[in-house]
């Protein structure tokens, strides 16, 4: 009875009834091409099949609970020529295209559109750059991008949640019956947003190893995503007596009297950019690497720690009424703003950046100007004019009061409800029970989530690989190159990895689109990032460096990424202090104690907002 039940749910695959959803022909997702190249004859660089539009996120238990008009995501799915990825005149015949992967894109905010990765980050065709790798705030004539990772993998681009871009939500956002007030919403919608896709597109996407990749805010819904996945996956597994039966991980579920087709989706692995996932541990590094980082003198670095301490504590006392996290904070508490205003810097995502934010999500600027474009929307299927007449980068709400009072009234204040402080325990369950290869990385020159941030909640991680995590014998730093030039630092254990990339901001395919393409290459494949020949360092005994009372390491200085780097500056500025004069040594000396007590615990105690962002 199984084999009979498989072979008519695998019959209606490509189009129907599923989950009690209509759903359309993978046909009518189809990209019109000439329409498309007509207007932007960069697309005609492309070669491969394009898939555009909205697909419901709904589960069976949607329709039986009375939601007859599901949320719906906007989707873009590239699938590139196997035979087309490779480009021999661009000198990169090494470049080995994966056929069978699937690498998902999001952007955060939280409430910013995946479609700034489709046309400023890593799509095939977007915005043209100039400068350090900044995108164009003006219409200009779209470009291929010779970086683009669909030279690795075919791609699928994803609004989400419900409400962002052209997206739709089911319920007004701020009504009681919104479909995603939690990040466990928002993971289960994704999760029944995907079997819709897989079941139109059918056993071609379905077989393909997914990975799931993102940044900023992204870090807070990528782990989401990936445990309802993984729990699903589980439940499939443990429902079926003789799961080898099943050749296209199709199964026949019947639950209340209704049936529900499922599939085992093959996970593999993540990659979470200048992540935001731990509120708790990462909020105060903010401080601490714009003082590293001399933004800030240390009378400063001081009294935003006792500001921060101050707003924490009131917070705390009126968590029983209402739920804290990092983006419900009083505006006076914004510890990114603040840092901000005392140090005089203008771009929160990029030290070394002039510029006040990023124009190309201006009202006017290329993207608002592409996806406004008519043409534009009937190519890909989008919401005509009439059915939404304006396009954002990023929805007003959730903290993000800068965007222009005449935009649609469409907000994420729901979500405000119940946002985790933390997913790191959620990337421990992916790491040991499902197993996947998870790679966390960081542009080195982020004020928002810095490298800091991050090594600090990888460190705080309980895990089956904790003890060899921290082993600097077992995990070692290693130099990262990409064409024979140093890229960054990573360090490696098991299945998880960690990579400083030099010279970035917060937007790393941006900024550093070759080494961005390398990276999610090597991950892909398997590879690991580290050349075991260029160690950066020996080990450093830590323990003594701490004990040691007259040496603040992190005053001398150290602009790498790290607190080993921060380490290694700190012992030349110390040395060099030696051989020169001993009035070196005293400002390294100075405020040790004061560092101590102040910078590292206060990385692991505090609570801060992570501001209104471009993508966090």
């Amino acid at each position: 009875m199984r084999h009979i039940a498989l072979e008519c749910i695998v019959a209606i695959i490509g189009g129907g009834v599923v989950h009690g959803v209509m759903l359309k022909d993978a046909s009518d997702y189809a990209v019109k091409r000439d329409l498309l190249e007509r207007r932007y004859p960069a697309y005609k660089s492309f070669r491969g099949l394009m898939h555009s539009g909205l697909m419901p996120a709904a589960t069976m238990d949607d329709q039986s609970s009375g939601h007859d008009d599901p949320s719906s995501y906007f989707f873009v799915l590239l699938r590139p020529d196997a035979d087309a990825s490779n480009d021999a005149a661009e000198g990169r015949k090494d470049e080995t295209f994966r056929n069978d992967t699937l690498l998902i894109w999001l952007n955060g905010g939280p409430g910013c559109s995946s479609m700034t990765g489709l046309m400023a980050e890593m799509g095939p065709v977007g915005t043209p750059t100039f400068g350090a790798g900044v995108p164009s705030p003006n219409p200009a004539p779209l470009v291929k991008n010779k970086y683009a990772w669909t030279r690795k993998s075919a791609m699928l681009f994803v609004e989400q949640p419900g409400g962002v871009g052209f997206s739709t939500a089911s319920k007004e956002w701020t009504g009681e019956k919104a479909d995603e007030r939690t990040e466990n919403d928002v993971a289960s919608s994704f999760y029944a947003f995907l079997q819709n896709i897989y079941a139109v597109f059918g056993d071609d996407l379905a077989k393909k190893e997914l990975y799931i990749s993102g940044e900023s805010y992204a870090g807070m819904y990528i782990p989401s995503i990936a445990r309802e996945i993984h729990l699903q996956n589980k439940r499939i597994s443990d429902s079926l007596a003789t799961p080898s039966v099943v050749d296209a991980t199709v199964i026949h579920k019947v639950r209340d009297g209704g049936t529900q087709i499922s599939r085992i989706i093959p996970i593999r692995g993540l990659a979470i950019g200048n992540g935001w996932i731990d509120a708790k541990i990462q909020g105060p590094t903010t401080i601490d690497f714009a003082w590293w980082h001399g933004m800030i003198d240390l009378q400063d670095h001081r009294n935003l720690h006792i500001k921060w301490n101050e707003c924490m504590n009131m917070q705390i006392l009126d968590s029983s009424e209402k739920p804290f996290h990092p983006f419900t904070v009083p505006d006076e508490c914004g510890i990114t703003s603040a840092v901000m205003k005392a140090s005089g810097s203008k771009f929160m995502y990029d030290v070394t950046s002039s510029d006040a934010y990023p124009a190309i999500l201006d009202e006017g600027g290329a993207l608002s100007s592409f996806f406004n474009d008519p043409v534009v929307r009937t190519s890909f299927n989008a919401p005509s004019m009439e059915e939404q007449p304006h396009w954002s980068g990023c929805v007003p709400g959730a903290g993000r009061r800068r965007l222009m009072e005449e935009m649609p009234k469409r907000n994420l204040t729901v979500l405000d409800n119940d946002r985790p402080l933390s997913v790191v325990p959620y990337i421990a369950e992916l790491l040991d029970d499902a197993k996947l290869s998870i790679l966390l990385y960081n542009g080195d020159l982020d004020l928002a989530c810095s490298p800091q941030s991050t090594e600090l909640a990888l460190d705080s991680m309980e895990w089956s690989g904790s003890k060899g995590w921290k082993d600097q014998d077992i995990s070692k730093w290693k130099k990262w190159t990409v064409d024979g030039q140093p890229a960054g630092h990573t360090k490696k254990f098991s299945n998880l990895q960690f990579l400083v990339v030099y010279n970035s901001g917060h937007f790393v395919p941006i900024n550093q689109p070759q080494r961005s393409l390398n990276m999610i290459g090597r991950l892909l494949d398997g590879k690991t990032l580290g050349d075991k020949s260029l160690p950066i360092f020996e080990t450093i005994d830590q323990t003594t460096i701490v004990q040691n009372e007259n040496l603040d390491i992190q005053q001398c200085k150290g602009t790498s990424g790290t607190r080993s780097f921060s380490f290694l500056a700190g012992l030349s500025c110390f040395a060099l202090g030696l051989l020169v004069s001993y009035f070196v040594i005293a400002p390294c000396s100075a405020h040790l104690k004061q560092r101590q007590s102040s910078t590292h615990s206060s990385m692991l105690q505090l609570v801060t907002e992570a501001t209104p962002l471009f993508d966090n």
